[in-house]
């Protein structure tokens, strides 16, 4: 690495930096002045204020990193080549001998880096904050938020869940109904109650609903339904902990599922191929199509930065606001198309989810390539 490649990338993280804190800064404190009265009544009860905040407002660093990656490495690039110009240093390279390609070599490295380290933070730390990236700053005071409830049938376990609503902090289905087919209905074909918590797998129970307030129904009078060691209805009498109006339904249907939401923005790729295998009827085509964005992610971010450089190589006017809007209209162009296909595969059954993530790299890949080559070549 030459003096002139460390100049060049000491500039790039610089300007990066000022970039991705300006962007970053400006959509929290919209943030921040939206929610105020939220941020400042947990701030309270946290103790500080700027603990609050750094708290809620970290993990939502990251998610920003990551959908403004590919772009904010574009106007880092846009802004270093304008200022190589503006100072002739760009002129002096190219006069000494030194080719286009060899000057934005190291920055399309530092680019790489960055693609590259948004990979990994979407993977690796976005998910362990998965937690705090749901709750919305109306749910930091731990208020319960009612929603309302999508009838999802578990075909596993051979029973349909309903109910009046939800409630988000605490993973309650309030009135829930569940219509039971499978093995259990030989003891009851519906249950209805005044509330049913979600809990996860423990190691005397199997992830489910603790079901309350069922009063005198009898067939809490019975043994629970166990086939084949697989439990499908616990009951008070012969299982430990439950009350006298209790039972506990087991399901593979999360809490999670019943808001009507596709899949965990937040999960990580192994997790959604997870689910796939597993819940896949749950999620339908939507998990397919998430996770084809997943591994073509880096690529798309790769082939966004390189519609745009050929802009930032080739003009002559060099008016950086111009540039700027220029290469908001590639990626704005990119995204619509990626958007818009990504519709027409949840709407229709002749695009399937892997079309719909390969179009737009197949579309834009080979132009942004044949387009960079050409402007590094003049």
């Amino acid at each position: 690495m030459t003096r002139i490649d460390r100049y060049l990338i000491v500039l790039f993280v610089r300007v990066f930096l000022v970039c991705f804190l300006t962007l970053a800064g400006l959509l929290i404190v919209a943030q921040i002045f939206t929610n105020l009265d939220e941020l400042i009544e947990y701030g309270r009860i946290r103790g500080s204020l700027p603990l609050a905040l750094a708290e809620y407002f970290g993990p939502v660093l990251l998610t920003i990193f990551d959908r403004t990656c590919a772009l904010t490495a574009l106007l880092s690039l846009l802004f270093v080549v304008a200022w190589l110009y503006r100072t002739n240093e760009w002129t002096a390279m190219l006069a000494a001998g030194v080719s286009k390609s060899r000057v934005i070599r190291p920055l399309l490295f530092v680019c790489l880096i960055v693609i590259f380290a948004s990979a990994i933070s979407r993977e690796l730390w976005i998910p362990k904050y998965s937690h705090i990236l749901t709750r919305k700053p109306q749910d930091l005071q731990g208020v319960e938020r009612v929603l309302p409830i999508r009838p999802t049938e578990d075909s596993q376990y051979g029973l349909l869940i309903a109910g009046k609503s939800i409630a988000s902090t605490s993973q309650t289905i309030r009135n829930p109904v569940f219509v039971l087919f499978g093995p259990a209905s030989s003891v009851v074909g519906q249950i209805q109650a005044e509330s049913a918590i979600y809990q996860e797998a423990s190691e005397s129970l199997p992830a489910g609903y603790l079901v309350q307030g069922l009063g005198q129904a009898k067939f809490l009078q019975q043994p629970s339904v166990v086939v084949e060691g697989l439990d499908y209805l616990r009951l008070p009498t012969d299982t430990p902990g439950l009350k006298p109006d209790e039972c506990f339904i087991p399901s593979s249907v999360e809490f999670d599922m019943l808001r009507g939401s596709t899949a965990k923005q937040f999960a990580s790729t192994s997790d959604l191929i997870w689910r796939a295998r597993n819940q896949g009827d749950y999620y339908g085509d939507d998990l397919q199509m998430l996770i084809h964005q997943r591994f073509m992610q880096p690529f798309s971010d790769a082939t966004q930065l390189l519609l745009g450089l050929p802009l930032v190589l080739t003009s002559r006017r060099r008016n950086v606001v111009q540039l700027t809007i220029a290469c908001l209209l590639t990626f704005g162009v990119f995204f619509g198309i990626s958007v818009s296909l990504s519709m027409l595969s949840g709407s229709s059954s002749w695009l399937t989810p892997t079309v719909a993530t390969w179009i737009p790299l197949m579309l834009f890949a080979p132009y942004a390539y044949a387009k960079t080559r050409q402007a590094l070549m003049e």
